[in-house]
């Protein structure tokens, strides 16, 4: 049975996982509009790692609020985080 503690850290792990989530969405968006000169602009096989800062200061509001959304889970997890003495390697941020 989990303790009142576990359950933060799985609600704090679902708010990981959802805000993952909101990333690729926004990667989706941007690529679909704004930046859609970039797509195929990287060679089949090849990767390129997205960070929220490439998204800040586009014109697309819905990218725009997406990011907001994104900065607002990520604040809320820092305080759950601290308010509950929970430690950065007791939750997985890469998930």
């Amino acid at each position: 049975m989990n303790t009142y503690r576990d359950q933060i850290v799985i609600a704090i792990q679902d708010l990981i996982i959802c805000r993952h989530n909101l990333f690729d969405n926004i990667v989706n968006l941007a690529m679909k509009g704004e930046l859609g000169h970039l797509d195929g602009a990287v060679d089949q096989g090849e990767t390129y790692e997205f960070k929220m800062n490439h998204f800040r200061g586009l014109n697309d509001k819905t990218v725009n609020t997406v990011i907001e959304i994104c900065d607002l889970i990520d604040s809320k997890i820092m305080i759950l985080m601290e308010e509950n003495g929970i430690d950065y390697n007791e939750v997985d941020f890469e998930n």
